[in-house]
């Protein structure tokens, strides 16, 4: 069940598609349902001044906000979304230990991604010309995005409205979008899988056949998405691996001229990239506003300025019907239903205020990810044996929350992402697990024989 949440939090669009929203919302109910009996039997103790503050204030005020909101109604339904969605963090949390959770996430990761590169084969198989979303034509979706001038003919629907364009090549030529419908969000699904698949290599979670087979899909799939986000975001990645590989060997003193030397690395590198955006972006075959976002941005920014302070209202997914939206960010004849960036959006929405709240948030839960990833005391030793003799190291994994995090951060730079479905569930996650484990690590589940090293065979993943 684990691995399906997590799999429908990140693929939501892929059910949306075939099932309409109804159908998707269902489900969503019934997985919601299974997730509160397995809390009931877990018998948990934890009580909301245990949850981090930082969680509870933003969810608070967004829900606030239906008092001043434009359109209260969707602020309300918003913040169901919302909670349900934070509520499936906290189960996870709460019913499974991290290596049973990073088991899942994994798992769901490459099942998306080895899922996507089986459906772009497919639609370039049988459907060469690409695939519009069976639910957009039997719901009759697209009439209602488009309106009465919607086209009778397929091949004159905007290209945004696509499933997938059927651009799988072995060459890296046109874009897929796999199973959420979206080459930004696959590679990013694909990143999640390139870091967990990678870490549970290293720990021996995984034969070593089916992990170097892995993350070569998940490679090939990110190349091909052609996201440059999830491409910078993979260079955090690294440089975040790097840095908590560094954190578990030196001392606290030697950490903190680390951070210094970080800090200032990344305040350089910023002023560069803003001196030189044009030549960056051209390299990277993108337009210096990064696709249109910058049109984007100031259309935000204009309506944010009715109420700078307190927001127009939360509303997380931005509600096409809504006259504040309907036409807001048209970019080439097309409209765009988010700000493509998750802090220029909760500003919009919920004002200094809100955004403020967010970014603490989403900064809190990165310092404690980070903490529980240099910590060698509550770092699980694995040995491997071989012919060789043993070899132990840290679990990577522990690592995992912490990398995952700095990658959905990047990503909230250019797209909205990590207030919605899988991106804020994730964070919800992290944020509580992060606090239970440093301040109540007793509310926590564990397996019985927690602390005792594992010993793991090197012959079995020959």
């Amino acid at each position: 069940m684990s691995t399906a949440i997590i799999a429908i939090a990140f693929s939501g669009d892929a059910l949306r598609y075939t099932i309409g929203w109804v159908g998707y919302v269902l489900i969503t109910l019934v997985l919601a349902v299974l997730l509160g009996i397995a809390l009931r039997r877990r018998h948990s103790q934890v009580r909301l001044r245990h949850l981090p503050t930082m969680l509870l204030a933003f969810v608070a005020w967004c829900g606030l906000s239906t008092l001043w909101s434009q359109y209260p109604l969707e602020t309300l339904a918003a913040s169901a979304a919302q909670l349900l969605t934070a509520y499936f963090g906290l189960g996870l949390a709460l019913c499974l230990t991290r290596f049973q959770f990073f088991q899942a996430l994994g798992a769901a990761a490459r099942i998306l991604t080895g899922g996507s590169l089986l459906f772009e084969l497919g639609v370039k198989i049988f459907a060469p010309h690409g695939l519009v979303p069976p639910a957009y034509l039997y719901l009759n979706e697209l009439q209602f995005f488009l309106g009465p001038d919607t086209p009778h003919d397929l091949a004159n629907i905007p290209s945004n409205f696509y499933w997938s364009h059927a651009n799988l090549s072995i060459f890296a030529q046109g874009d897929i979008q796999g199973l959420p419908g979206n080459r930004n969000l696959l590679a990013m699904i694909a990143v999640i899988a390139l870091i967990m698949t990678i870490a549970q290599l290293w720990d021996r979670y995984l034969p070593r056949l089916y992990a170097m087979s892995m993350i070569a899909i998940s490679a090939f799939v990110l190349v091909h998405a052609h996201s440059a986000t999830a491409f910078i975001a993979l260079a955090f990645v690294a440089l975040g691996g790097m840095l908590v590989f560094l954190g578990r060997r030196i001392s606290r003193t030697l950490r903190w001229a680390m951070y210094w030397a970080v800090g200032t690395l990344l305040v350089a590198g910023a002023f560069f990239v803003v001196a030189n955006n044009d030549f960056i972006f051209a390299t990277m075959n993108r337009s210096p506003d990064m696709s249109g976002r910058g049109d984007i941005w100031r259309a935000v920014i204009t309506l944010g300025t009715q109420s700078p302070v307190f927001g127009i209202g939360w509303i997380s997914y931005w509600a096409p019907w809504l006259p504040q939206f309907d036409d807001l960010a048209v970019i080439e004849g097309t409209a765009y239903h988010q700000a493509h960036n998750a802090f220029l959006d909760v500003w919009m929405q919920t004002g200094a205020i809100g955004v403020a709240l967010f970014a603490l948030l989403t900064f809190t839960a990165l310092i404690r990810t980070w903490w529980i990833a240099i910590d060698q005391p509550d770092t699980p030793f694995l040995t491997v044996t071989g012919q060789q003799g043993a070899r132990q190291h840290l679990a990577s994994q522990t690592a995992a929350p912490f990398l995952i995090l700095v990658a959905l951060a990047v990503q909230s730079m250019t797209e909205s992402r990590l207030l919605v479905e899988g991106n804020w569930m994730f964070l919800c996650w992290a944020a509580i697990y992060a606090k239970l484990r440093i301040t109540s690590p007793s509310f926590l589940p564990r397996h019985l024989h927690t602390g005792v090293i594992q010993v793991i065979d090197r012959a079995r993943d020959a």
